[in-house]
């Protein structure tokens, strides 16, 4: 009886050593592959990203769509301006699909400067010849599309700038 005993003892003692050395083999690589690469760095800043307050900013202006058969987008003000005499805006959206057929002023006595015409960016100037003052949610300008594809498409305001 007493050799049943060893023998079990021994298959025992081998397989403890196997669960301890593949457990600290598994901790090792989990240690390097969480400390030692960049993925820590990632894994700290979603954590960092996800403690910290989100802060409502207000936007200035905002394009809306006007829900009509053709692809028409009202610049509008979300806030109450005054005394604007100049606007500047960059529009990004993708020039293989989207084609901006017109850009046109909402007030007849602002003149609309095309800065830059480069693919993906589109830099506009809107300048009063007097001073005005823009109430919110006031159309300030209007933007004419025509489709190229039939794909979903993205239109961004990159910047906006009232002087």
């Amino acid at each position: 009886m007493s050799d049943i005993f060893k023998d079990y003892k021994k298959q025992k003692v081998r397989r403890n050593f196997t669960i301890i050395s593949l457990s600290l083999i598994f901790a090792l690589s989990i240690n390097f592959f969480l400390f030692d690469t960049n993925t820590w760095k990632k894994l700290q800043t979603s954590v960092v990203n996800y403690n910290t307050p989100k802060v409502e900013v207000k936007k200035d202006v905002y394009f809306e769509s006007t829900w009509s058969w053709t692809d028409v987008l009202n610049l509008k003000s979300w806030t109450n301006l005054s005394n604007v005499s100049e606007l500047r805006l960059s529009i990004l959206f993708n020039p293989e699909t989207l084609k901006l057929a017109d850009f046109v002023a909402e007030d007849k006595n602002a003149e609309i400067v095309k800065i830059s015409n480069t693919p993906w960016i589109f830099l506009f100037n809107i300048k009063y010849k007097n001073p005005v003052n823009i109430k919110s949610w006031e159309v300030i300008s209007k933007s004419f599309f025509n489709r190229i594809k039939e794909e979903k498409n993205t239109i961004n305001l990159a910047q906006t700038l009232f002087v």
